[in-house]
């Protein structure tokens, strides 16, 4: 994603925050403004309220030390952002993978929406930078710890959505997962051809998939596993893998294609788009 800003007139933002401080709008700093406005370019988001914006880069550590109560840091943010991020990315993985069932897309959204996976995404905007810590947490590494990153990326997605509304935050989301989604797509679908099979075979023919050794051959380094798949004494589909489960899933994927099951052509071209 491009951290290009997106915004052509500038000058609308500080002739804005001069306004909104001469009549007592906005308690910020011209100097942390900027510094909030040029996070604004990365995320592509500009702000309606700024001080939402200040609230969610605020930790608790910062506000007890500097505003004396809780409340002002970003933790209800947080809250909130968390459960934004869960329902987007289920939509969008509900849209990239029509066919996949419950259990594939909640294996999915696991694998993106993770602290490890949500830190990296504050680490791309450099989130730290603009990080309002208390000076203990802040000796301690606090700019660049998972945990901290990752609340704070779902607190900004939180401030987005009481600023801008579902609609907006959405495409923020987007914007920011797009790229993850369809590196991922290919290898999430076809790791799940043997559960396919398995259902449709269930529903079909009442009875389960054998998937049976045929041959194995190799040096113990470089082995290569060979199987097929018979279905109520009748063989069908033979795949091979350096390993049993990848010949498993290869030999799934070519009995599936036997049996017509319908949902594998359109599969199929859709992994071959670019």
């Amino acid at each position: 994603m491009s951290s290009k800003p997106q915004y052509k007139n500038r000058l609308r933002r500080p002739i804005r925050f001069f306004f909104m401080k001469s009549i007592g709008l906005i308690s910020l700093k011209f100097t942390r403004l900027q510094e909030l406005w040029e996070l604004e370019d990365k995320i592509s988001y500009r702000f309606c309220d700024w001080e939402l914006l200040n609230q969610a880069l605020t930790h608790k550590s910062y506000a007890n030390e500097v505003f004396k109560s809780m409340g002002k840091d970003y933790e209800r943010l947080e809250f909130l952002g968390d459960s934004v991020l869960d329902m987007v990315i289920s939509h969008l993985l509900m849209e990239k993978y029509p066919e996949s069932n419950e259990g594939e897309l909640s294996k999915l959204r696991s694998s993106l929406v993770n602290t490890k996976r949500l830190a990296q995404r504050a680490r791309q905007f450099n989130l730290g930078k603009y990080l309002l810590l208390g000076k203990g947490e802040d000796q301690s590494q606090g700019r660049s710890k998972h945990s901290i990153l990752a609340c704070v990326y779902e607190s900004i997605l939180g401030a987005i959505y009481l600023d801008g509304g579902h609609k907006k935050v959405s495409k923020v989301i987007r914007s920011h997962f797009d790229p993850l989604l369809f590196s991922k797509r290919k290898k999430v679908v076809y790791r799940d051809f043997k559960s396919r099979l398995q259902e449709y075979v269930q529903g079909i023919f009442k009875t389960v998939p054998e998937y049976n050794l045929m041959k194995e051959s190799g040096p113990p380094h470089n082995k290569e596993f060979e199987i097929n798949i018979r279905i109520n004494g009748q063989t069908y589909g033979t795949g091979r893998g350096k390993n049993k489960k990848e010949a498993q899933q290869r030999a799934a994927a070519v009995t599936l294609k036997q049996l017509g099951f319908k949902a594998f052509s359109s599969f199929q071209r859709k992994t071959r788009k670019p």
